[in-house]
């Protein structure tokens, strides 16, 4: 374990990592919030790691979650066990929220009844994550984002912006993007904030899977049940439980709410369940499934 030097070495350690994350003309203001330094989660997790890198701490997410700006995380850094071995339960926003690993509850960001966050999970300031919910290691559900209940978000998957519905599935290493003509600055030439740019959210049906390393494109619908194929590139909307794979992905055939390819009388070949065609449009009939 590391013995965290004093203060007033800290805080200068503090700045300097500041700006390797954020290269400014002006020298930041100790006393200033993050939050008026326009450092957004994903800022300060680079924050954090780049004064790991300089000085050998260990920056907590509690520690990193609760300072609110340089000179704050100084203090907290000289006061705080930095023991790396030790893992953190990032709770800020709930009481109950039972987390098996070390994930990151945002102040401002919420998790229903049963929702588990495993190691280096995030969820961003203002996203809402249902009940019955499971984050894998290093999933990260951005700013705005509305998940439903029972859904399961695999490791690595980024969600930015998006919205779920109900008991749909995120798979591994998945992009849901928000940003449809990204850029790091403004035409002159300053550092795009959230004011300069309108997001295009991702929507994903009810009882949707995007596949492992999947990539969904702004404002892109995913219907419910659909199945997106692993590494595919979604650039239009599939229609509810059609089947989508490539680079630019299309529709290949139907899926089963569950997941299982449809015949071609639209009938799932393992549950039973009978389908009817319209068009471009399945529905599932009221018909009971095979015991």
């Amino acid at each position: 374990m590391t013995t965290p030097p004093g203060v007033d070495r800290l805080l200068p350690q503090v700045l300097d990592a500041l700006r390797q994350v954020r290269p400014e003309p002006r020298t930041p203001q100790p006393d200033a919030t993050f939050q008026q330094l326009g450092l957004d989660s994903l800022d300060r997790l680079a924050l954090a790691v780049a004064l790991e890198q300089a000085t050998g701490l260990a920056v907590t997410d509690q520690v990193l979650a609760d300072a609110a700006g340089p000179a704050d995380l100084a203090r907290r850094l000289h006061g705080t066990d930095t023991d790396r071995s030790t893992p953190v339960d990032q709770q800020q926003c709930t009481t109950d929220l039972p987390s098996p690993g070390s994930g990151w509850l945002d102040p401002g960001a919420s998790a229903g009844p049963g929702t588990r966050l495993w190691h280096q999970a995030q969820i961003a300031a203002d996203a809402v994550v249902g009940a019955d919910c499971t984050l894998g290691k290093g999933a990260f559900v951005g700013p705005g984002s509305r998940i439903g209940d029972r859904v399961k978000i695999g490791n690595g998957a980024n969600l930015f912006g998006a919205v779920v519905g109900d008991e749909s599935m995120i798979c591994p290493g998945a992009l849901l993007l928000e940003d449809p003509a990204p850029r790091a600055t403004t035409p002159d030439g300053h550092r795009k904030g959230p004011d300069d740019w309108t997001g295009h959210h991702a929507t994903i049906g009810p009882g949707a899977t995007v596949g492992a390393g999947a990539l969904i494109a702004p404002g892109v619908t995913v219907g419910a049940h659909a199945l997106v194929a692993l590494g595919s590139v979604v650039l239009r909307d599939v229609p509810a439980h059609g089947l989508v794979i490539g680079n630019p992905a299309r529709q290949v055939g139907w899926v089963c709410r569950c997941g299982q390819t449809l015949d071609a009388a639209f009938r799932c070949p393992v549950c039973g369940r009978a389908h009817h065609r319209d068009g471009g449009t399945l529905t599932e009939e009221q018909a009971s499934p095979q015991e």
